[in-house]
């Protein structure tokens, strides 16, 4: 089990819907999706705000999207969806078996980098189309981290919250000194029940009120997504580019799908209390 226990009460806040949960937190974030989704900022600073520039918002709010969906349905069964933060995931489970979670936590971790490069590399129909999102779509990656530890599950309106320091640990990390734009870090406290393997990097980092921070970090194989070419599209790309982002969902509808379902999710599962006790 972990080290300590978490604080049964909150001052301030009704602590009939705040309850400890001891478990896994996980972080799937879009490197890259800042430059990506606001590339068309520049051409409207510069004047030459034109319809490439809102195709461009258009494309690269989907292929986000897409790429989100791909993630969040690779770690569906494993963890549960707590919301979306941009360009991220944000994911936890509990569990009163630690050990046994972590060792199938991790192959489902190492799985999201499998299925988002499976998705990047698939998207040929981006070949149809000269917009920036479209032709630099292989410059996205994907980072996660996971840590262990203890929070909070609140309750507000229809939809649990995490709170506690372990859920701004994680967010945290999300700011290291890592050189790579795709990663696994999790932290030492669920490296501990992870099995031994040579493929981890040992480091430290220096976390913002958190001080020294060991972790372990893994990098997976870069996808191999060739820049889009200055060769017109053959017709079919053209057609195929057209059919695809006509009925790509775009992010609001993502958010609004995700809000229903986590809301769903909590109300299935009626109380914090459950969720403690079914997992």
């Amino acid at each position: 089990m972990f080290p300590n226990e978490a604080r049964s009460v909150v001052q301030g806040i009704d602590n009939s819907k705040v309850k400890p949960a001891q478990g896994f937190l996980v972080i799937a974030d879009i490197s890259g999706y800042t430059r990506f989704v606001l590339a068309h900022k520049q051409l409207e600073e510069e004047g030459r705000a034109t319809r490439l520039g809102r195709v461009n918002q258009e494309h690269a709010e989907a292929i986000i999207t897409m790429l989100l969906e791909t993630v969040i349905e690779g770690l569906e069964g494993t963890l549960i969806l707590n919301k979306l933060e941009g360009d991220a995931a944000l994911f936890y489970a509990v569990s009163d078996d630690p050990s046994n979670l972590a060792a199938r936590l991790l192959p489902r971790l190492m799985e999201v980098f499998e299925r988002f490069n499976a998705r990047l590399e698939g998207l040929w129909e981006c070949n149809g189309c000269f917009c920036n999102a479209c032709c630099e779509r292989g410059n996205l990656r994907i980072k996660v981290l996971a840590h262990c530890g203890e929070f909070m599950l609140k309750r507000v309106s229809r939809f649990e919250e995490l709170a506690g320091e372990a859920v701004i640990l994680v967010h945290r990390l999300l700011k290291n000194e890592v050189d790579s734009h795709e990663y696994l870090l999790v932290t030492d406290a669920l490296g501990a029940l992870l099995p031994e393997t040579q493929e981890w990097e040992l480091r430290d980092e220096q976390v913002e009120d958190f001080g020294t921070q060991p972790v372990r970090v893994l990098y997976p194989a870069e996808p191999q997504v060739k820049m889009r070419g200055l060769r017109p599209p053959w017709p079919w790309e053209y057609i195929a580019m057209h059919k695809l982002f006509k009925s790509a969902a775009g992010r609001a509808s993502l958010e609004q799908r995700v809000s229903q379902a986590v809301a769903a999710s909590a109300q299935a599962g009626a109380t914090p209390e459950s969720l403690l006790q079914s997992r």
